[in-house]
């Protein structure tokens, strides 16, 4: 039996954008200070481009939820997960996204880059060059699009208990972990929340179960990302479950 994920409309900007940026084209801020995120937004959106911001990379997963993001803007110094493993995460599912920080040595610069931002901005950064690097990442981002070349989504064989990754490479599942996916996939981009996972899994005890399913995912994601080269598109909301975000 195959499983594929509806790519939600919240991150499906490879199937959605034009050649040229305009207002369709959205832009996340994640900066956790409330003063430049709101200028950042305002800059953006008087430059012809749709915007929205959160202060952390946790309120990034939980807006993407219901919100497009066609670019990520990441300042590297956020409360909670940090920037750089926000930019890695976002790298892995190619969405296009630009760092803003003020950590301008050059040890830094060479990591935002290497985790896979695609352009890097030292605070106070010019807004018009923010604005100009956004747009031209934009326009790259557009030229597979317009090749009719889309992405492909994760698929899982549960008669093999093999995931697929987008690049085409795949992992053999536990029966464990196969149960935790079909029940995160079938859920076609939903929340999953944390009752409906343990019983899902057979576990009574909410929180300890809940604990049990954790412990496997984090086991899960390194063995994704070791396998496929890919990390596992699998997000927490958290006190409230998972989300299995292409």
């Amino acid at each position: 039996m195959k499983w594929s994920v509806r790519i939600p409309p919240s991150i499906g900007y490879c199937m959605q954008q034009t050649a040229t940026p305009s207002a369709e084209h959205t832009i996340a801020v994640v900066e956790d200070d409330e003063d430049i995120r709101a200028n950042v937004c305002r800059f953006i959106e008087k430059s012809g481009l749709s915007a929205w911001g959160v202060e952390s990379a946790e309120d990034f997963y939980v807006r993407l939820l219901r919100d497009r993001a066609d670019l990520v803007v990441v300042d590297l110094g956020l409360p909670g997960e940090g920037g750089l493993s926000l930019v890695q995460r976002l790298a892995a599912q190619g969405i296009p996204t630009v760092v803003l920080t003020a950590r301008g040595d050059l040890e830094s610069r060479i990591a935002g880059l290497e985790a896979g931002a695609l352009q890097y901005f030292v605070k106070p950064a010019d807004m018009n060059e923010l604005v100009a690097g956004i747009r031209s990442q934009l326009r790259r981002a557009a030229a597979p699009a317009a090749t009719g070349v889309h992405a492909m989504p994760w698929r899982l064989d549960a008669a093999a208990a093999r995931l697929t990754a987008p690049n085409q490479r795949a992992i053999d599942l536990t029966s464990r972990e196969l149960e935790l996916v079909a029940c995160l996939m079938a859920a076609q981009g939903a929340l999953v929340t944390k009752q409906a996972l343990v019983d899902a899994m057979g576990t009574k005890d909410v929180e300890d179960g809940f604990h049990r399913i954790e412990s496997q995912l984090t086991r899960l994601r390194r063995k994704t990302l070791d396998g496929t080269g890919m990390a596992l598109p699998v997000r927490a909301v958290f006190g409230k479950g998972l989300v299995f975000v292409p």
